[in-house]
Order: C-alpha cells, then structure tokens, then sequence
C-alpha cells in the first residue's frame, strides 16, 4: 500500500510539472519584488536606510548588550538578575576568560554584523537604483540619495568599532555577500582603513546635515556631528592600539586626528551641555533626547496605536521585589566609590537599598533590594529607572525611555584628553573637562524630583562657582589621564563605554584583577589576564565557515 502511495504523488508530481507551460515555470512568484520594481515603489529609499538603523534600535541584541559587554562584564556593574542562574553569559565574560560558546559575545557578533549586512544591502542599493527612488509620488532628488550613503556609512563605521572594541579582529564586509560566504579575519590596520574610510566619505558630503540642522522629525538620525564623534573616538581607540604594539603607525598622529575631530564638534557644532545632568535621566524623556547635548540616540516612544513598545532596558535593569524589574545591571560599590561624595552625578546614576519614590498616586515605593542576586550591591542603576509618573499603567515597559549613544560631554572629554595626548597645552585640556565637572557639581540638582528619599543626597549640598574653582576643579598638578578617565566613568557609567576605556588603555586586565582582589563577587575577574583580550570569536560562527574563519590564538 506504501508502494502504490509512493508510485501515485510520483506521477501525479510528473503529471503537473508536464501539465505546466514554460512560460508558467519563468514567472516570478506573487508577492515578490526584484530589486528593480522594490526601488520604484514609494517610499523604498528611506525604508532601506531605516534598516541600517534597525539593529541599534533592538533591546536585546543591542541596548541591553551593549552596557552588559561595556559596563557589566567589567567593573561598572554586574550582571544582577534574580539568581546566579540568571544572565550567566554576562558574568562568565566578567570572569575574564569567558567560553568560545557564549551567548553574550554570539549576540554582540550576531547584531553588529546583521547592522553592516543591512547597510551594505542599502549602499549597493542607492549606487545601483538611486535614481529609480520615489517619495510620496515625486522621485527622490539626487541630494537625499547621497544623505542616505552618508548616514548608512557612518552607520556601518559605527558597528564596526562596536566589533573591534571587542573582538579586535573580524572579517571585513563592505559588499553584499551571498549567504554562504565566510571570510576569515581582517587586520586591524585594514579594519581601521574601513572606519575612517566611512566616516571621511561621511563628513566629506554636503548634503548630511550638522546636529544643529536637524528638524524635530530628524532627532535621532546620523548628522555630521555625530560622523565627526565617531572619528575622534575610534582614533581614540586606535591610538591605543597602536601604543600597545597592536596596530603600526604613530599614536601621536591618531590623536592629533581625534582632537581635529572633536574639536569640530566642539567649535562648530553650535552644541552645549544641559544646565542640569538630572534632565538626561529625569524619566520623561523628553527634554534630553531632544536637547542640543543629543549627538547620536535612539529615539523610542512607547505607542500602541502604532504597535511599538518601550525598551525592555527600562524593565530588565531596575530592581526587583516591589518595584517590578528584573533585577539586572547593578552598579557596583566599586564604582559608587569613583564619584566625589559631592558630585550628585552619583545620585542620577545609582539607586540605593531602601530609597524611596513617589508613586503616581502619591504614596510611597520604596526600593527593596535583597534576596536576590544583587544582594551584594544593594544598588540598582538610575539612569535605566523610569519613575511611576512617567510611565503608563504603572507599567515599565510602557515609556518613552531611551539611551544616548554619544553625547556632547562625551565628545568635549575626548577633545580634552586628544589635546592632551597630542601634546597640546594641559591648561587647554583642562579648560574642556572642567566645563563637564562644571556642569555636575554647580548646575545639577542636588535634588532626585521623582523622589522622596534618596540615600547619596545626603552628601549633596549647593556649591557656587568659586567654590568649585577652588576644591572641585581639575588642576594643573593632577594627573590628568587617571582624571579624565575616572571623569569619564562618573559621567558615562552605565552608558557602554567602560570597555572601551579600559581597552584602549591597555588596563583591562589589571583594573580586573584588583576588583577581584577587593570584591571577589560572583568571581568577577577571576580569570582576567593579558590573554583575556580580544573576547574569543563565537564558535558557531567558526562551525559555519568550514574553519575558514579562525579562532584568536588567545582562545584556542
């Protein structure tokens, strides 16, 4: 009977295909547009561009796994969560050795190339097809079609550097490739080329805009002024590479390029910092993400009508128990330390045990941190919390949060230490990170609006700009790269970018260490070694390229 059943769907499959035309055969399938007839429809080109953006507006794969790699895995934080069952990739990369297999590393590899597959998809796209885009029934005018080559480069640099911060080498994609190529790792040197090779063809087009130009329907698009961050900081970072034998050339020359980048940014940008650091973190999202202090962001808006939600960063990261979160991404006492007791920027990035907010119906929420893995800490982060009045429902997935990808006083940080290590004049330098202080100890509330309590106000008190000048200020005897990088941790914690710091530095392995030797929690840097870096290229992508593609010598 098997037989007979097999036999039958034979000749009925010969039967059909036989009954068929040729030119039935040749016809391309309902439903599916060639590139060609994708390019004419309307709306195609920004559609495409909106792609390259896609990756670094996921939760998961970016937001929540850029600050788990930049913050969590090091000495910013741990990896929280309900048990120490909970986010084990992140605490295995906090270890410091951390396995070809693991997740974390595989979702960072995943994200950024999928970004660099999207952005070349859509460059070959507007050279091919460019003139075939139409927008609201108009074709699209050559002008815009080359803001869309400019905005996907500058993307793509940016995915990049987020691989190179941290598996240092990895294959070099600039062209659409077919599904089944692999490619082994490229240099660093050519990696390098390719950065600042988007980035150069970026600032060097007419037609992006500066941050300034920017209508409020654009806020969160690429500008020049965000070309022109990226730039200081990838030479930043390069400079480092090169100081530690990684990468050939000169630092000097990598950081005279970071300082003509920054200091575009910083003299031409029409830029400035918010009076008041709370308003990038007050809850409501709307002052900061729309301010002049905004370089690059991802713009979020919590809007069912539409079908979007807010980013799971605002549930994952805040605490548990009566509040509601999931417990990840806790600050460590480490890095409470970091700050001046009477810097309030500690207050706008570290929630205590015991603290307590308003509820949106004017009671009391206060913030219960034990029995669960971040028992240790007893500190959630502030920066990921959205207060009750700023949500909907009382719900924490239905806000307007949203991170900041580079900010103005990130890019005035940058000019100073480029000054600096060019070997330009330190009262110069000073000058830029002291406006940065300024802003933090003067201007800042010293007070958290959404609530009632708050343990690290304590310490706070109102100081006026000649007290600042006189016992808050960087001065000429200090030790300005200790400085600048501790400046950096307090007014970027918790934002990714201590990886970078510490990389580029060549001090990974030894601030790990001593934060083992102090801490010991969870065996965060346990492991940590000078062969701890580059983090190992995830195995299953080494299993797809037939080992075309092969592991750090560090790993094997």
């Amino acid at each position: 009977m098997k037989k007979i059943f097999n036999y039958i769907t034979i000749f009925l499959l010969l039967g059909g295909a036989s009954a068929c035309k040729k030119d039935f055969l040749a016809r391309d399938p309902y439903g599916v547009l060639n590139d060609s007839e994708f390019f004419k429809t309307d709306g195609a080109g920004l559609k495409l561009l909106t792609s390259c953006y896609q990756p670094i507006s996921e939760s998961w794969g970016f937001t929540i796994n850029r600050v788990a790699i930049g913050d969590e895995a090091v000495d910013n934080a741990d990896a929280g969560g309900s048990d120490p069952g909970d986010r084990p990739q992140t605490t295995e990369v906090g270890r410091g050795k951390p396995l070809t297999s693991n997740s974390l590393l595989f979702e960072t590899w995943n994200n950024r190339f999928s970004g660099i597959g999207k952005c070349n998809i859509a460059l070959n796209g507007f050279a091919t097809q460019g003139s075939n885009l139409v927008e609201n029934g108009v074709p699209v005018p050559a002008k815009t079609v080359s803001r869309y080559i400019a905005e996907a480069k500058v993307l793509r640099a940016w995915y990049y550097l987020d691989l190179i911060v941290v598996f240092r080498e990895v294959p070099l994609v600039n062209t659409v490739q077919l599904p089944d190529t692999r490619l082994e790792k490229a240099s660093l040197a050519d990696l390098r080329d390719q950065v600042y090779a988007d980035l150069n063809e970026a600032i060097a087009e007419v037609n992006l805009p500066r941050s300034s130009a920017l209508n409020s329907s654009e806020i969160g698009r690429i500008s020049k002024d965000a070309a022109y961050a990226l730039k200081a900081k990838a030479a930043l970072f390069f400079a480092g590479m090169i100081e530690q034998g990684l990468l050939p050339g000169t630092a000097n020359s990598e950081y005279l390029l970071a300082k003509d980048a920054a200091g575009e940014v910083v003299r031409t940008g029409n830029l400035s910092l918010l009076p008041d650091y709370q308003s990038l973190f007050l809850g409501d999202y709307q002052v900061g993400p729309k301010s002049k202090e905004n370089i690059l962001g991802v713009m979020y808006a919590y809007n069912p009508a539409f079908g979007t939600s807010g980013n799971s960063f605002a549930i994952m990261n805040v605490g548990r128990n009566n509040v509601g979160g999931w417990g990840g991404n806790t600050p460590t006492r480490d890095l409470a330390s970091a700050f001046n007791e009477a810097d309030p920027r500690r207050l706008f990035t570290i929630i205590s045990h015991n603290d307590i907010f308003k509820t949106s119906a004017g009671g009391q929420e206060i913030h219960n941190y034990r029995g669960y893995f971040n028992d240790f800490n007893l500190q959630q982060s502030r920066k990921a919390f959205v207060p009750q009045s700023y949500r909907q429902n009382n719900d924490l997935t239905r806000s307007n949060w949203q991170p900041y990808l580079i900010r103005y006083s990130e890019v005035l940080l940058m000019y100073a230490e480029a000054i600096y290590r060019s070997g330009g004049a330190k009262t110069e330098a000073l000058k830029y990170v002291n406006e940065v202080r300024k802003r933090a100890f003067v201007t800042t509330s010293k007070v958290d609006q959404g609530a009632i309590f708050r343990n690290f106000a304590s310490t706070l008190k109102p100081i006026s700009e000649s007290e600042f000048n006189a016992k808050y200020a960087l001065k000429e005897s200090d030790d300005f790269i200790p400085a600048i990088l501790n400046e950096r941790r307090c007014e970027l914690a918790l934002e990714g970018v201590r990886l970078y710091d510490l990389v580029r530095n060549g001090i990974y392995a030894e601030t790990m260490q001593k934060f083992h030797k102090k801490y010991g929690f969870a065996d965060k840097g346990r492991d940590a070694s000078n062969t701890s870096w580059p983090f190992p290229i995830p195995q299953i992508e080494i299993d797809r390229s037939n080992s075309i593609l092969t592991q750090h010598p560090n790993y094997l």
